[in-house]
């Protein structure tokens, strides 16, 4: 990600392998935020190849030593830095410039949806925050999310605001802040059996085009 001529060669590359059907990419790369002009070249080309984007934290995360303690990078620092790099994308101007890019979030979207109020605030009261075309909230529907919330009443609250066509099942496997049986989470979900169907993969195999 950081020599742009690279990584188009190996878009180019991985692009035409059987089976590829995405792309997987951190949060930040090195301490580059995905809005740095490095990367514009890059999303221009998956955007181009019409691949979705799956973002996950990789190191360094938000927050040093003072996550350390009680598995805190893990619980608390993941969901925040998924937050972070969809503020990126957002404030960065990047869902503007590339309109035809799906990103997927984990964590069911980090904290974003629950901080979208504060995030459109800022953006009405302070210039500084006013880079985007549009409002923090409007880009809520240019994410995928996954149901890794560990709550009922938040998953479903998530739903009620992104729709439930923006949801993906996820298992956050192997890890233990994981889900031992990610089906029976969505199973438990108000919903209809059309839409269980959507989250448990009709909406994945749509946008991977399997």
């Amino acid at each position: 990600m950081l020599d742009p001529d690279r990584a188009l060669d190996e878009l180019a590359r991985a692009s035409k392998l059987p089976g590829v059907r995405g792309i997987y990419m951190g949060t930040n790369i090195d301490n580059h935020d995905l809005d740095d002009p490095l990367f514009e070249p890059i999303f221009t080309r998956i955007e181009t190849l019409g691949l979705p984007v799956f973002l996950h934290p990789l190191a360094p995360i938000v927050g040093g030593s003072r996550l350390q303690p009680f598995f805190l990078n893990r619980l608390v620092a993941y969901p925040f830095d998924t937050t972070i790099a969809a503020c990126h994308l957002i404030f960065g101007g990047v869902m503007d410039r590339h309109p035809n890019l799906l990103f997927v979030l984990p964590h069911a979207g980090g904290v974003l949806p629950n901080l979208i109020g504060r995030l459109d605030h800022g953006w009405n009261a302070i210039p500084a925050a006013k880079h985007s075309a549009q409002i923090p909230s409007a880009y809520l529907h240019r994410f995928m999310y996954d149901t890794i919330a560990h709550s009922k009443p938040m998953m479903e609250f998530i739903i009620s605001q992104v729709g439930v066509e923006r949801i993906m099942m996820g298992s956050d496997y192997c890890f233990a802040v994981g889900y031992d049986r990610p089906v029976e989470v969505v199973e438990q979900l108000h919903l209809s059996s059309e839409q269980r169907k959507m989250i448990l993969g009709g909406t994945a195999a749509k946008i991977l085009k399997i």
